[in-house]
């Protein structure tokens, strides 16, 4: 992401419809998936830390960040963060098998990004039978030049192609959904019509993220809130986004235990 995106993005992420959806889909899934108070949960590729910040504050204390860009720092410092790292995705500076939870959210698709190294290092530091949460963007169609080269992404995925990375380690899928499915029309709309009058050549792009008017950002954001009720019950067929939720190594049991 270029430099600065992170004050934008700091600025934003706490109140703007598209996060404030995202995240409140992501404390019901944690939840869903039995994540406690007692958790030991890693943020990779946390950012400026407004997801980690939830977390501990509506599930789990036990909470740890990680992200690569130096940028970050002052605003972890902000928050209040505390057992946050300067490090890569593609190594992560923790022994095997040490976290319940792994939560990564729009980080696979980055350019500096390896995705295969950066899932196995995810799927590594999960402990046995611990829970590996994905988010990736949709569709290489939806890709926007100018804030593809903002936030320094190059990859989206299909629900195939994501599960094709997700199974390439030993993992139960417990589920896998699109999201911002009942936006979709108008966010791929949107997408569409830049890359018909945008030509992604800015020397200084921008991002697509932009505070909104308070009566649009509110209503975007209660659409958002029907769409996680629905996401209680059922996975979405299409949409911007991609939510995959695995658990490493289940072992499969039979009603007399263990097979």
């Amino acid at each position: 992401m270029e430099p600065y995106e992170y004050q934008t993005l700091f600025e934003c992420e706490s109140s703007y419809w598209w996060y404030q959806g995202l995240h409140a889909v992501l404390l019901d899934v944690l939840k869903q998936e039995g994540v406690t108070s007692t958790s030991r949960v890693l943020d990779a590729g946390c950012g400026t830390g407004q997801n980690l910040l939830n977390i501990s504050k509506c599930i789990s204390e036990h909470t740890f960040g990680v992200d690569l860009s130096s940028h970050v720092t002052p605003y972890w410092r902000r928050r209040g963060l505390k057992r946050v790292s300067l490090a890569s995705v593609n190594h992560l500076p923790w022994p095997d098998c040490i976290f319940d939870v792994v939560v990564s959210t729009d980080v696979l698709e980055c350019d500096e990004v390896k995705e295969k190294a950066a899932y196995g290092e995810l799927w590594r530091v999960a402990r046995h039978d611990g829970v590996i949460v994905v988010v990736v963007p949709a569709y290489d169609w939806l890709l926007s030049k100018e804030h593809h080269q903002a936030v320094h992404a190059s990859r989206r995925y299909t629900k195939n192609s994501l599960l094709a990375l997700l199974q390439s380690r030993p993992i139960h899928l417990s589920r896998i959904s699109y999201l911002f499915t009942l936006l979709f029309p108008a966010i791929a709309s949107y997408r569409l019509s830049l890359r018909l009058l945008v030509d992604g050549k800015s020397e200084q792009p921008r991002s697509e993220l932009r505070p909104l008017p308070g009566f649009l950002n509110h209503t975007l954001y209660r659409i958002m809130l029907l769409e996680r009720l629905l996401l209680r019950a059922m996975n979405l067929p299409f949409g911007s986004s991609l939510l995959a939720v695995v658990r490493k190594n289940i072992v499969p049991q039979s009603r007399f235990g263990q097979v």
